[in-house]
This record gives C-alpha cells, structure tokens and sequence, in this order.
C-alpha cells in the first residue's frame, strides 16, 4: 500500500485547533454562566451529540426541523433553534457545505422578529461565523463573529468568559486577512477577560495564556508567544508548586514554539520581527540547522514528562502524545536512538491501552509522519503573488522511510517542472526526517512514500527559468 503525503508550504497564520465539535469549542470554567437545562425534546439529540455520533444526530436533529416547521408560524424561534442544532451537528461531522445554508436560515428566522441583539442570535451567528471560517472565507466570517460578540456582551457582560471562542477565532480570522494588529487585540482583549474572571496571577491563567501564546507563535513572533508560556509556568509554580500537571501545557507549548521556528524557517518564513521591519520580498530565506534546537525546550519537555510519569492518574493519551512528542525532538535533532528509546514507550502505552482509547493513541503510530523538511529554496519563491500571475510546477517523488525515520530509494515518478526544481525536491525528500510507523512495538520500513512539492513560477520567468537549468 502507498502513502501520499503532501509537502505545501506550513500555513503562515493559524495553528490553533478550533472545533472538533461545537461543545468543545470553549474552556469549560466554575466563573462562566452556568448552561441552560437541555429541553426534553432535545435530550435524544443532545445524546447523540454528546457520543460524537454525528450521523445520528443529524437525523435527531432533522426531525426536530421537522417538527418544529409544522408551528413555525406560532414559534418561529423554535425552528431557528432546531436549525441551529442541526448546523451543529452538520459542522461537527465535518459536513461545512451543509451547515452553511442552515445556519443562514436560522439566523434569518431569528432576525426577522427585529431584534439585533436577541440572546438567540447567539449560537447561529457563532457557528456560522467558524463555518465560513472553516471554509477559509475569512473575510466573510468577521462580521459575524463580531456581531456574536456584542450579542455576548449586551447579554453577559463585557468580561464573560464564554466569549473566548468567538475571540480566538476572530484573531486567527483577521490574521488570515492580513490584519495581524488587529488580531493581537483580540487576544489581548481575551487575556483581559481571564484576568478580570480569575485574577492575572491565578493558575486558571494558565490555560488562557497558552491560547495567547499559541497565537502569536503561529504568526511567527516567537519572542512574544513563549513569554506567555514563561508566564504560565511560573503562575503555575507560586500556586500550585514545581509538580503540579497544571504546568504539562505551558511546558509542551514553550517546547513546541521551538519546532515551530523551525519550520517556520525551514519553509522559509521570517518571524514576525523581520518581516514588519524589512521588505518581505528582499529578505533571503534562511535556515536553523536543527541540531542547535534550543536547551530550554528540550528540558522543558523532559520535565513535562517527568511531572506524567510520577502521577498514577495520568491518562495513557497525554503520556503517549508527550512521549512521542519527545521522541519527535531527537528526531528533528537528528539522534534517532534516542527518539526510539521514547517512541517504543509510546508503543508499549498503546499496546495496553483498552479498546477506548487505543484508536486515539495508534494513530500517530501506524504510519510514518514526517517531523522535518527543509523545503527547496525554489519552492519558497512567489507565494505572494496572486494565482493569475503564477504557473505552477510539481515534482512528484516516491521513496522508503526506514525503521529509523531516515529516507532511502528516492525516485522521481512524476513531474513537469525543470531539472532544478527536481534536483532541489530530491535532495529536500533525502534531508527529510520521518516519525517512522510501528509495528508490534517496533519500527518498521514503510515503502512506497509518495509526495509531492509545488513551485510556483512567475509566468514571465518560465523560459528564464528553463534557460537556467
């Protein structure tokens, strides 16, 4: 069996999770207002819901539409919430296109009874707002997110804590705009909303930091970003002590932001302080040798760990995500006998996971996953450049990840692109590093690894380009 895998180039503004589902989108907290009880007309739907069975709630949630639309000119309002669940439960399951219309209608019912600011614009307005952002229209999803949050604020406060998912993706969604500053203010507005909530040195912080700090090292200010999580881990210490699992996420966040420069650098982005002070087209793309990958996020893993491991109410998931985590830095760093000495323990935690949780923890395992790839200087070129001034080239490779993670048998199996663009993939491919699969608790080759690279070519520069090779 083959495995394709695309190599594009890493997305410049947003790496935070936003949705598996709708229920998860928020941090939970003892200071938010407290949830409404569910209708008993709902509760088969909520249960469906709740269980991640997206297909039956669906057609919970259908049949409530139904239902509801034989009275809709008595109660439009309970049509609008029947939608409502309905685009929930669409989006959830992955279906954008679906949850889209639905979340217009019930927003249009809502909106037809003449008030801008009814509580029950709320959830349609959000959820459309993430659909459209899903479905990367971010220019569209502003506005909605915006009216979500005055809807929020008139109805609980201009500090309510249930306001942080509309934030979160109201920042990334004016960053994927180009609007970064104004991104930063929503994610400094959210800081605000925790320390007014919790108090700016209570450990609750620290979640809410990490979500800071994330934002701004998915944009490239790495400075800024592992502040936010230095923060966090020291608010965690005062409180709590130096051993205290509240402390695991800022030290994986701060170990992280150093990987993440990494390929920030190795796909040839500039952090975020050269690029506001210097032209971004003049600025050569440079790399960091990943062997000099910083100290402080190499301890800060182990002591993640160490803090796992010395608990016995430590779920195998987060031991086995921190482990492999760990075995992902020796690997960038180039020491895979020590990045398997982590991954065989993360094998071992999977082997005697029950059936519950063994479909999460094995995935990250069953195949090879690539941890680094210094992308082709050609393939770095013209990425600003609108789509009508590009041809794009492609050279497609296949090849074998070997039982430690290292790239054997590189062939070229298809492409269009000049000798240069196919000289530059191969040797990117043979300078890759790869998490490799296991099996039975050991790592095994993996044969038939197909990527991809795409070059993106001014349509002026073709024949110069060819000249050249």
């Amino acid at each position: 069996m083959k495995v394709r895998q695309s190599f594009g180039p890493l997305r410049q503004a947003v790496a935070l999770s936003l949705l598996l589902s709708l229920a998860t989108i928020s941090v939970k907290t003892a200071d938010a207002a407290p949830v409404p009880p569910r209708p008993e007309s709902q509760q088969e739907f909520w249960a469906r819901y709740d269980k991640r069975d997206w297909s039956a709630a669906i057609d919970e949630a259908r049949r409530l539409v139904q239902q509801a639309s034989e009275h809709a000119k008595e109660q439009p309002l309970e049509l609008a919430k029947a939608l409502t669940l309905l685009g929930n439960a669409q989006l959830s399951s992955g279906d954008k296109a679906s949850a889209e219309p639905t979340y217009r209608e019930a927003l249009r019912i809502i909106e037809l009874q003449g008030n801008s600011v009814d509580p029950a614009l709320l959830d349609p307005l959000r959820g459309l707002g993430y659909t459209l952002a899903l479905l990367e229209r971010h220019d569209e999803a502003i506005p909605y997110l915006e009216r979500a949050l005055i809807v929020i604020r008139r109805a609980h406060g201009l500090f309510d804590m249930s306001q942080q998912g509309v934030l979160r993706q109201l920042a990334v969604s004016l960053t994927r705009t180009g609007r970064m500053v104004d991104g930063a203010k929503q994610m400094l507005y959210l800081q605000r909303v925790g320390e007014r909530t919790y108090g700016e040195r209570d450990p609750r912080m620290s979640p809410l930091l990490c979500v800071i700090g994330d934002w701004y090292v998915d944009t490239g200010n790495f400075s800024l970003g592992r502040d936010r999580f230095r923060d966090a881990v020291q608010i965690v210490e005062r409180k709590l002590g130096k051993n205290d699992p509240a402390l695991v996420q800022p030290l994986r966040s701060l170990a992280r932001s150093y990987v993440q420069e990494i390929y920030f650098f190795s796909h040839g982005y500039q952090p975020l302080q050269e690029r506001t002070m210097l032209d971004p087209t003049s600025v050569e793309p440079r790399g960091i040798n990943p062997k000099y990958l910083s100290s402080e996020g190499e301890r800060s893993l182990q002591r993640a760990l160490a803090i796992l491991e010395d608990r016995p109410d430590t779920t195998p998931t987060l031991l086995t995500d921190t482990l492999i985590q760990m075995g992902d830095w020796y690997q960038i760093k180039h020491h895979p006998e020590k990045a398997m000495n982590y991954y065989r323990q993360a094998a071992a935690l999977t082997a005697s996971a029950d059936a519950s949780s063994r479909e999460a923890a094995v995935a990250p395992l069953s195949f090879p996953v690539r941890v680094y790839y210094p992308m082709p200087p050609l393939a770095m070129r013209n990425r600003q450049l609108s789509p009508e001034q590009i041809d794009e080239k492609f050279v497609s490779v296949q090849f074998t990840v070997t039982g430690t993670g290292s790239v054997e048998d590189v062939e070229i199996i298809e492409q269009n692109g000049t000798q240069r663009q196919a000289s530059e993939t191969v040797e990117a491919i043979r300078s890759s590093r790869y998490r490799p699969k296991f099996v039975n608790g050991e790592p095994v080759e993996t044969h038939g690894v197909i990527a991809r690279e795409v070059f993106k070519m001014r349509k002026q520069d073709d024949d110069q380009e060819e000249s050249r090779s």
